[in-house]
């Protein structure tokens, strides 16, 4: 269940285009009085509500994992069971409408009731997951202050906050508390969440925060979690310095020792005091020198009114030569924008550029110059905006140039420019917007998506049959039957995969170019006997007794909905489970099936022994195993706690189950008694 609700965030976007595209026909079918859409509204408004639907119940399932805003949530959660309902509605209304009048007066104010709530729901959504000013936030004044005077800068709010609203706040602000921690505030910055303080006062070391930024990307708790845009390495350091000189949300770079790494990059940050090339004084260019520029193809504008300044374009021009671009000398001080883009521009043409030093914005985007050309920009001191979009350049080119103090935004999507360079661009000019494609913040890692294993079953009395599949020409499949990680040396995938034993199958997807893919994961277990008989040495909770002892043999899986009839529970206490089967027999290994839920108080056992007997009456332990007890809440999930012992003969086995027996100290409820859920006990 908990994978459906996941796909939430997926889903929701069907009902969103689906009912708008159906709502746009029906208005141009209303308003040209025609009947042109009316198949396809009919047909757009019976996926549309299915989709409503599906989203809505999915929403709900994830709601159920906790984290965020209660009032948004209530309101996007009803807004969206309002959106599903009114859409099976209005597929009604449609349906009918030609035979009875009142369904058609009733139809079109139905179906735009529907959009209505379908765009609310949308906004408390994005509330939910991105703050509850997601929506107005592009139109509100820019928060960052230029940092003029180093010294008596503010170290939180110059350098730390911006780090934490760019890098932290998306899954830790008002509407979306996870782990109940709150970073767009100072006082939940202050109080800290679930697992404790965020940092420890002048322990960068011991400090929750910084633990778990340096915890591998693969681990469920790195921060922030992987898939979204990480910390570059000064904004670690940034976050470590600030930890060690205490925390203090008031105190000045000049109150603070500066280490000599941490001023470098401090003066990254510093902005130059002055309006830039608007500064300087100069006259106007005469008319008849503006005239002759237009008359060999320039189009030429002043940037204001009665301003000296001048915008020129030469844009999808190709008969561009020197003697052309020799009359921009005439106007070399009045020339602050130049377009050459989408023209015959090459590096030889481009040298005429150094002629002109009062640059502001320069575009030379879809030309044939290369790296070469922008030693010609060395000097140009006012260069704010450079567009290299679909040139040749590359990096010796590149570094040449992005020192430029006053560059505030540079375009290298489809260059020869490298990611590390890219990288190394804005690492030591974090201010410097550079443009170098889909942005990783908003679609992810461009990586592969992990193949599908395709099996029948978990559980299997002799062989079983597992298909590895990706919908993706060109790409190699690796595994491991072991647990292990795979990778490019594991075992190539390239025919049905017959298991005969319990295993943890592992596998990626790789393919030149792409990122390999995340791991994808199944337990499979080989319960080689079914017991004819299981006896248990306490009966389990009414409520969670399933189908007694039997629900442990019968080889029917639970789900992370602990009430689905297929647990057996038991609350604050152990079990001994004892498996008669039928007659002796060489036994290797058991696999217990457990459930952990903590908010609902369910925990894993804390630990598992194995015993066997010929007679029923002598039993000798084979196995045991430890099992740790979680230390910070998580979603619910499934796991097999699997223990493989040399081989034995016996009839009898008899698995103790240890529970944790009460909540752990960090559980909001510490010291009540805890569950302990299972669903099958398996032998091989």
């Amino acid at each position: 269940m908990e994978i459906i609700g996941r796909l939430h965030p997926l889903l929701l976007h069907l009902p969103i285009g689906i009912l708008a595209i159906a709502f746009l026909m029906e208005w141009f079918n209303r308003r040209n009085q025609n009947t042109t859409f009316s198949p396809a509204i009919s047909f757009g408004l019976k996926v549309g509500m299915w989709s409503a639907i599906i989203s809505a119940a999915s929403g709900y399932i994830l709601s159920l994992e906790g984290g965020y805003d209660e009032n948004t949530l209530f309101w996007h959660q009803w807004l969206g069971i309002l959106t599903a309902v009114f859409s099976i509605g209005v597929y009604y209304l449609n349906q009918k409408k030609a035979h009875n009048a009142s369904f058609e007066k009733a139809y079109f104010p139905a179906f735009s009731s529907t959009i209505v709530f379908l765009l609310a729901a949308g906004h408390f959504g994005g509330s939910l997951t991105h703050g509850s000013d997601f929506l107005i936030e592009p139109f509100s004044p820019t928060e960052d202050v230029a940092i003029t005077d180093l010294n008596s800068a503010k170290v939180f709010e110059s350098f730390i906050q911006p780090i934490f609203k760019k890098k932290c706040t998306s899954c830790h602000n008002e509407s979306k508390l996870k782990g109940d921690l709150l970073m767009s505030s100072l006082i939940g910055l202050k109080n800290g969440g679930k697992t404790g303080p965020l940092f420890v006062a002048g322990d960068a070391e011991n400090s929750l925060m910084m633990k778990r930024i340096h915890m591998p990307i693969e681990e469920k708790k790195h921060m922030p979690p992987k898939g979204k845009t990480q910390l570059t390495e000064d904004e670690v350091l940034l976050l470590e310095w600030w930890v060690s000189e205490g925390g203090d949300f008031e105190k000045t770079v000049g109150e603070n020792k500066v280490p000599e790494n941490i001023q470098t990059i401090l003066n990254k940050y510093v902005e130059i005091e002055d309006v830039g090339v608007f500064a300087l004084d100069i006259s106007s260019a005469s008319e008849s020198r503006i005239q002759d520029l237009r008359e060999v193809g320039f189009e030429v504008y002043p940037v204001a009114q009665e301003s000296p300044f001048l915008d020129i374009s030469w844009k999808g021009n190709t008969e561009l030569d020197k003697d052309i671009l020799k009359k921009l000398k005439k106007v070399s001080e009045q020339v602050i924008r130049l377009n050459l883009s989408n023209s015959n521009l090459t590096d030889d043409l481009f040298a005429v550029i150094k002629d002109l030093p009062n640059l502001q914005k320069l575009s030379v985007n879809k030309t044939e110059i290369t790296g070469k050309a922008l030693n010609n920009l060395s000097t140009h001191n006012y260069l704010e905006v450079l567009n290299l979009y679909n040139t040749k350049v590359d990096d010796p080119g590149i570094e040449s140039i992005f020192k430029l103090q006053r560059l505030k935004k540079l375009f290298l999507w489809q260059t020869s420019v490298s990611d590390s360079m890219i990288t190394k661009i804005r690492n030591e000019r974090p201010k410097l917007m550079v443009s170098a494609g889909v942005d990783a913040s908003v679609f992810g890692d461009a990586r592969l998506k992990p193949p599908l294993i395709m099996a029948d079953k978990d559980i299997f009395r002799d062989s079983l049959p597992v298909e590895l599949n990706i919908n993706f020409n060109g790409v190699e499949v690796y595994y491991t039957l072991d647990g292990s990680e795979p990778d490019s040396t594991s075992t190539k995938y390239d025919t049905t995969i017959y298991l005969t034993q319990t295993t943890n199958l592992k596998v990626i997807a790789k393919k030149e170019g792409w990122k390999t893919s995340e791991v994808a994961n199944r337990f499979f277990v080989h319960a080689k006997y079914k017991p004819v008989n299981i006896k248990l040495n306490k009966k389990p909770s009414d409520r969670y007794a399933a189908e007694g002892p039997k629900s442990l043999g019968d080889f029917k899986k639970g789900t992370l909905a602990f009430t689905d009839g297929n647990w057996v529970g038991y609350e604050g206490s152990h079990f001994t489970a004892t498996l008669d089967l039928g007659k002796k027999s060489e036994v290797s290994r058991v696999t217990v099936s457990a459930l952990e839920a903590s908010a609902s108080w369910i925990f894993y056992p804390k630990g598992i022994e194995i015993a066997v007997s010929e007679n029923g009456s002598n039993f000798k332990k084979v196995s045991t195993q430890v099992i740790p007890t979680a230390d910070v809440p998580e979603p619910p999930e499934l796991s097999n706690f699997s223990e493989g012992f040399d081989p034995v003969l016996a009839r009898y086995v008899q698995v103790k189950v240890k529970s944790n027996l009460k909540n752990p100290d960090w559980h909001p409820n510490p010291g009540e008694p805890c569950w302990v859920f299972v669903d099958e006990i398996l032998v091989e």
